[in-house]
């Protein structure tokens, strides 16, 4: 119980610290570690590679490594990425279930309200701590990560729209930890025991992340690539989020699939095709608009968390 008693020479800050202090030494080694990998994928990783075929940054669509390090730095890529996508669940559950949510089914944290602690302020910290950690992990490593696309831009395994990469190359990857941790407290505060309150953040993170998936073509308006029966399907660099066929309307249906039948065409008055999505220099822009509504949905979360805490906890208002 010493860890729970506060005074002015220690104060809540510094309590959260030392209680929580494996979780932070195991985040900061996780991230020294990331660190290291992309320093290695920006100097020896990079100079013995290869690109197989010709391949422009930004435009080609599949574009692998080859060379001594290539198998190396395939994996080494994939290893960030897939880790760094799957901090924000391990937030969700670990702030749900370990922190809050077993804080208040053990009695802990009304035992720490009782030494002149209001809920808010406990709240606030055990927050805003775990918040700023986060912050300054992630945003180092997107700085890195981007140093590491910028030594190799034309490799699929740096290309943006490559399966799963959108969410761990820019500013979104910054702001989906926080959305972990808002769903964390809110689980926690809705259940107040551990297992039903990590079970509830990562439902809800997961729920949340699968519509922020679906909106995301639609924060940018998408450009058209388009081709005559000659031509056919003219290639589009970047994330394509639909094709078909064009009437001689201007109407756009789908492809009837006629290849090469022109009797076909004609019997469906297919004069063109066309191609729409985002190219590569919708990327950033895409960026800052998802992170805008992720955080606006932090906000929210963390608003209803607190408003919980308010109504449920008598002295918390």
């Amino acid at each position: 119980m010493s860890a729970l008693t506060f005074s002015p020479r220690t104060g809540l800050t510094w309590t959260v610290l030392k209680l929580h202090q494996i979780a932070l030494w195991l985040w900061v080694a996780y991230v020294a570690l990331c660190a290291g990998v992309q320093l290695w994928l920006i100097g020896p990783g990079t100079s013995g590679l290869g690109i197989a075929g010709r391949c422009v940054a930004g435009v080609a669509n599949s574009c692998v490594a080859q060379g001594p390090t290539a198998g190396a730095y395939h994996f080494a890529t994939l290893t960030v990425d897939v880790t760094l996508a799957a901090v924000p669940l391990a937030v969700a559950l670990y702030i749900g279930g370990l922190v809050l949510g077993r804080e208040l089914e053990r009695g802990t944290a009304q035992l720490t309200w009782s030494q002149s602690v209001t809920p808010v302020r406990w709240l606030t910290a055990k927050l805003a701590l775990p918040a700023l950690a986060l912050t300054l992990g992630t945003g180092l490593l997107i700085a890195l990560r981007q140093a590491v696309v910028a030594r190799a831009p034309g490799l699929t395994d740096n290309q943006w729209y490559a399966a799963g990469s959108f969410d761990t190359l820019g500013t979104v990857a910054v702001a989906l930890p926080l959305l972990g941790l808002a769903c964390g407290a809110l689980g926690a505060l809705l259940h107040r025991r551990a297992l039903p309150a990590a079970a509830t953040s990562g439902v809800l993170l997961l729920v949340l992340s699968t519509l922020l998936g679906q909106l995301r073509p639609h924060l940018w308006t998408t450009r058209t690539v388009t081709g005559s029966v000659e031509q056919g399907y003219r290639f589009f660099a970047g994330q394509l989020t639909g094709e078909g066929a064009i009437t001689g309307s201007g109407a756009r249906v789908e492809d009837p699939m006629c290849v090469d039948d022109r009797a076909c065409l004609t019997e469906h008055n297919i004069t063109g095709f066309y191609r729409e999505g985002h190219p590569p220099a919708h990327f950033w822009p895409m960026q800052l608009m998802e992170t805008g509504v992720v955080l606006a949905v932090v906000s929210a979360l963390t608003y209803a968390a607190f408003w919980l805490l308010r109504r449920r906890v008598p002295s918390a208002k």
